[in-house]
């Protein structure tokens, strides 16, 4: 575990010296350490990923993770609440390397790797090797992107989909050629099918061609609206499941934006959801973005030539797509800090376009190089937290700690019980237990309705006698025991983090005989 975290800190203290070089060198400097800005960004890159490797290793996979692993168990057209991407994804993983932390969370160090590969291309397609090399740099010190690229969820899907289908698009309104539209549309869907939000790219390239006066041509053309049609042909497994399913997956987005009642403004969410974006982005680097999206807001009013860089606009408006939606929604209810979290890969490209002129200022220049700083040392942290001596409930490794253990000690109460089968109060207990079991069996969680979540949906565990189970129980739990003509109590679990109380499970022996 330590070798891992000096690992970890002594290859990022070396991206560190790397890129702050980078940012304070010549700019007319066509060459960077003897490599080309292509050559340096494949090695920043490929040094990533295998360190990104290491560590997903070693990390506890967290309760969405084993959800999601539950989910590729379980393999179908869509569900409850997001596309089957990320489970038919994760299904590949283990199916490749088994089921344990690396095959889980294979495809999504490599889906960052090549999302960072796609910020490098854009980057070039509509400034230079340089700008791309320094959007490279920048978005690999972000926290929020450094974590997420060893941890499998949607949003590595989803961020590698997004920035795809940006390059595709580029190419096609630049070259014109029918399988780009019909790719970048084949993007957006698998973005979809990951990730619903993806479907907003659509908006901004719409927008783009609306305002763009050189390409707004190319609405009337088939190609536009073939783009279209093969994004469309990509959701057909999400429609049909929702079709099947009385379209729960719009009730749950409706119910979890609280879009069934009136839209209350509140202040303190949207507070929250500034502080939180701050936070993740990390703060310098976070005003440093928000400026750059001013200053390109700002320049596109005043310019008078719509030829000048058309590429600035359309980067513009993909960040402008998501983060204006959620900017809005934030003053009605709490925002997670992920669900923008696209939004910024193409504002990262307009902040790395100005590095020339902001080396040119001395305090912007102060500025910049100590927002990388700042961000860079937060992801450092955030991979050792150890080292803050955080409150248990802020350490980020309160999220993975403990379980294991207790599916050690529910393992050992199963065979002296010789208990047939689990049952747990919630979707996320009943998800990372059974991933750490041996045998990894299925978990039965209470059914609700209507439904909460995709446990839901799967068989609900059997009441007919003779059966004994063992129901998990967390502390202060409401959940009531149904289906069972005894319930004895049989031990309280208590897993301690910073030496104090910080999870604890009772479990229940409930019987049919």
């Amino acid at each position: 575990m330590q070798v891992a975290r000096t690992k970890a800190c002594s290859i990022g203290v070396s991206f560190a010296k790397v890129a702050v070089y980078l940012m304070s060198a010549d700019s007319s400097t066509p060459r960077f350490l003897g490599l080309s800005p292509a050559q340096a960004a494949i090695l920043v890159i490929t040094a990533a990923t295998l360190l990104r490797f290491f560590y997903c290793t070693w990390l506890p996979l967290l309760p969405d993770e084993a959800y999601y692993f539950q989910w590729s168990r379980h393999l179908d057209a869509s569900y409850f609440s997001k596309g089957p991407a990320v489970a038919y994804t994760i299904a590949a993983g283990t199916g490749l390397f088994g089921a344990n932390n690396f095959g889980v969370r294979f495809f999504a160090v490599m889906l960052s790797a090549g999302t960072a590969w796609q910020i490098f291309l854009l980057a070039r397609r509509w400034y230079d090797e340089t700008t791309a090399l320094i959007a490279v740099l920048l978005a690999g010190v972000v926290p929020l992107y450094a974590i997420g690229a060893v941890v499998m969820t949607i949003d590595p899907l989803s961020a590698f989909f997004w920035l795809w289908a940006a390059n595709l698009f580029s190419r096609a309104i630049q070259e014109e050629r029918l399988v780009d539209w019909l790719l970048a549309g084949f993007a957006v869907g698998c973005g979809f099918l990951a990730k619903y939000l993806n479907a907003l790219e659509l908006v901004a390239f719409l927008l783009f061609l609306l305002l763009a006066p050189e390409r707004r041509r190319l609405l009337a053309k088939p190609p536009f609206w073939l783009m279209l049609a093969m994004t469309a042909l990509c959701t057909t497994p999400v429609l049909w499941w929702n079709y099947r399913h009385g379209w729960v997956s719009a009730a749950q987005l409706g119910n979890r934006g609280h879009l069934n009642g009136p839209f209350t403004l509140q202040f303190s969410t949207f507070l929250d959801f500034i502080s939180l974006q701050a936070l993740v982005i990390s703060p310098l680097f976070f005003l440093a973005l928000l400026a750059a999206a001013i200053v390109v807001f700002v320049g596109r009013l005043r310019q008078k030539n719509s030829r000048e860089n058309e590429g600035e606009l359309l980067l513009f408006l993909i960040f402008l797509s998501v983060f204006l939606m959620y900017a809005v929604l934030a003053w009605h209810l709490r925002c997670e800090p992920n669900w923008p979290a696209v939004s910024y890969l193409t504002l990262i490209i307009l902040l790395a376009a100005r590095w020339k002129k902001i080396l040119t200022v001395p305090f912007l220049k102060f500025f910049l190089v100590a927002a990388f700083l700042v961000a860079w040392m937060q992801t450092v942290l955030m991979h050792q937290p150890e080292i803050l001596n955080l409150p248990p409930k802020l350490d980020p490794m309160g999220r993975v700690v403990g379980w294991s253990e207790i599916a050690g000690r529910l393992d050992e109460i199963r065979r002296e019980q010789q208990a047939d089968f689990f049952i747990a109060d919630a979707y996320k207990e009943a998800s990372i237990f059974s991933f750490h079991l041996p045998g990894k069996p299925f978990i039965y969680t209470q059914r609700q309705i209507p439904p909460a979540n995709q446990f839901d949906f799967w068989p609900t565990y059997p009441t007919i006698p003779p059966n004994r189970a063992l129901w998990i129980k967390e502390k202060n739990s409401n959940a009531l025991f149904s289906g069972f003509n005894t319930v004895t109590p049989l031990e309280r679990i208590v897993i301690y983090f910073h030496g104090k109380p910080f999870r604890e499970y009772t479990v229940y022996r409930c019987e049919n005989r």
